[in-house]
């Protein structure tokens, strides 16, 4: 029994050294919108207004498991040490320096970037040292979403639907809040910056119609969409019909039957005009030799 108090006694012991200097996280996990600012926090001792000077706060970012450690900022010796924060973060992450004091180490970084998601440790020191890890996740919300329409050869209309995000995003069409069935094609591509473009294509629409092109966003658990409507679509397929023209019963364009009459036309004119010039030539050498000496003077 002697044992166990004893034991115990340690252990309390222990505790209130480890207690000495321990550093929290209010929250370990963050999401943030592209392009907005985000703020972490962590939380150890209130120091004494004199032992500012001796704190030490780094805050690293590791982008995955397997990447190297990069400085995000530090603080020692009682200002921001400048020179050590890599160029990623220059002018868009800093550290809030008046709540230091308050002890809360925050990092703030602005126009937050898809690269910007990963872990992130902020490691203190004074009298005692510890750390906390904290996640960061990034997405982009698939909210510009360009349309824009296509007649086909065979005089149908097709509608097309594109637009950027994170992460992948799934796309359907809509037809009055109802769920359509007509041939879809969709296709993606991952950006150098990150974001997948998808673009989404439906064909065989009706042109008296209205339709809607609608992006599901499932981490963010968001739908935006855009209407594609079309009042003067008959004017844009009658526009179009010159570049498709009508075939007729023989199988030809009708512009490709106008080229060959027009030829055959100048063909023949300039064959009859040849014609025309040669006889009046054999003429006028006829009507020349019957009046030389040939008649009475």
């Amino acid at each position: 029994m002697l044992c166990i108090q004893l034991f115990l006694l340690i252990l309390l012991g222990f505790q209130s050294i480890l207690a000495l200097f321990v550093v929290t996280a209010p929250k370990i996990f963050y999401t943030a919108s592209y392009g907005h600012t985000v703020e972490m926090v962590c939380k150890f001792p209130v120091p004494k207004e004199d032992d500012l000077n001796k704190l030490k706060v780094f805050w690293k970012h590791y982008p995955t498991r397997h990447d190297n450690a990069r400085q995000v900022t530090r603080f020692t010796n009682g200002r921001v040490d400048v020179l050590s924060q890599e160029n990623l973060y220059k002018g868009r992450a800093s550290m809030v320096i008046e709540e230091l004091k308050n002890g809360m180490a925050i990092l703030k970084i602005k126009e937050v970037k898809l690269t910007d998601a990963g872990t992130y440790v902020c490691a203190l020191e004074l009298g005692g040292s510890d750390y906390q890890e904290i996640r960061l996740s990034v997405q982009a919300s698939y909210s510009n979403i360009e349309t824009s329409s296509n007649i086909l050869e065979d005089n149908k209309i097709s509608l097309t639907c594109e637009s950027s995000g994170f992460p992948e995003a799934e796309v359907y069409w809509k037809q009055n809040g109802v769920n359509i069935s007509l041939p879809v094609n969709t296709s993606q591509n991952q950006t150098t910056d990150g974001f997948y473009k998808i673009r989404s294509t439906i064909k065989g629409v009706d042109m008296n119609k209205s339709y809607n092109c609608v992006f599901w966003n499932k981490a963010l658990s968001e739908e935006t969409e855009a209407s594609l409507k079309y009042s003067g679509l008959v004017e844009l397929l009658e526009s179009n019909h010159n570049r498709y023209p009508q075939r007729n019963d023989s199988g030809h364009h009708t512009p490709l039957l106008i080229t060959i009459t027009v030829v055959g036309c100048v063909i023949f004119l300039v064959a009859m005009v040849i014609l025309f010039s040669n006889k009046r030539h054999l003429c006028f050498k006829c009507f020349k030799k019957k009046g030389d000496g040939s008649s009475p003077l």
